[in-house]
């Protein structure tokens, strides 16, 4: 089931202050974090009834670490990548949990059922689900928010699950700053993200499926964590090497199944110590139209700008640089442009290939 949840605000703003980098330079997992709290400054009314007694979260996401990345873009000079993790203060699931307990608390009916929620996709992006490409900020500077959402809802009595729903759902705003404006009405992140969260609960008809549960289909916990499971029985995941090769497209990527072995990685200078990878045939001929390729020692993308790939969890990040057009104002008010180059973090999705 798809849906797409309309809100007039964005969930995090991609501007930022700059964060180097203090590990390696090609790896987002070494930006530092913005951490998020979604500690309950008030309780849901009693009004909105949820009939069960509790919700528990389980995070079968190729990602458990984090909830997606913050690129922040200005105030930076060439070549630094920068950007922030977006975080939770006790991990995404158990925050999740606790926040949904603690402000349902007076929602919930005392009785023998559960809400199970399996989290397969949970990320903020920059990136549009309909676009499906990397940022162009030159272009974009006030790009808009996004939130991928792929949740499974099961009823839990006893030792049986009952599929609930399943949503396949993203969360677009328009631009919002976190700044109060003239009319002093304005709201926090953090309260924006508990209002999707709450959306996600208060929108569905909990009780008609209680009232008819014993007529449900039912799975065990076992065959949910099998089922879970099976989202990383993904070659290029279990194998104990890449493979040394081109990967024409994301499934020869997926299945570590290059389909040209035979290649040469070569550079080609750009500017004043700057170069550019490139790969070529076992005949000198040039490779283009490629996903990406090992060489051996590293893992490039092809698909965008040969930059390098790097493991997280069950998935791979990486930077890709942008041009971003910096307004200077000297001291006669006279605006000059100049061109900056950012480097902006992506995760690639491994059931689709896409980035976010």
């Amino acid at each position: 089931m798809q849906k797409i949840f309309l809100l007039v605000f964005i969930l995090i703003p991609f501007f930022g202050f700059c964060q180097k980098i203090k590990t390696n330079a090609t790896n987002p997992d070494g930006l530092r974090e913005k951490k998020f709290d979604l500690r309950v400054s008030k309780i849901a009314p009693a009004e909105i009834k949820l009939p069960f007694s509790s919700i528990e979260i389980i995070d079968n996401r190729f990602d458990t670490s984090k909830l997606g990345f913050v690129p922040a873009f200005q105030f930076i000079a060439d070549k630094k990548r920068v950007g922030r993790k977006v975080t939770f203060n006790e991990g995404v699931a158990k925050s999740l949990e606790n926040y949904y307990n603690e402000f349902y608390q007076h929602s919930f009916e005392k009785n023998n059922i559960k809400l199970l929620i399996v989290l397969r996709k949970f990320w903020l992006s920059g990136i549009d689900d309909k676009k499906n490409k990397a940022m162009d900020i030159s272009k974009n500077p006030k790009s808009r928010s996004f939130l991928y959402c792929k949740w499974e809802y099961y009823l839990n009595k006893g030792n049986l699950y009952m599929p609930f729903q399943r949503i396949d759902t993203v969360v677009n705003g328009v631009l919002f700053k976190n700044e109060k404006n003239e009319m002093d009405d304005y709201k926090t992140e953090n309260e924006i993200l508990k209002l999707i969260l709450n959306g996600l609960i208060e929108v569905y008809d909990f009780k008609n499926a209680v009232d008819r549960i014993d007529r449900l289909t039912v799975k065990t916990f076992e065959q949910i964590k099998l089922y879970n499971a099976s989202l990383f029985d993904i070659p290029v995941l279990k194998d104990s090497l890449f493979k040394k090769g081109v990967f024409k497209n994301f499934i020869e990527f997926k299945n570590n199944s290059p389909s040209i072995i035979n290649f040469k990685e070569k550079k080609i200078r750009v500017a004043s110590n700057k170069y550019e990878h490139y790969i070529e045939d076992d005949k000198g001929n040039r490779i283009v139209n490629y996903w990406g390729y090992f060489t051996g020692d590293e893992l490039r993308i092809g698909k965008y700008e040969n930059d390098k790939l790097h493991r997280k969890n069950n998935t791979f990040e990486f930077f890709l640089k942008h041009k971003y057009q910096m307004e200077n104002i000297n001291i006669s008010g006279v605006n000059s442009y100049a061109d900056r180059e950012v480097w902006i973090p992506y995760q690639i999705d491994m059931e689709t290939g896409n980035i976010y």
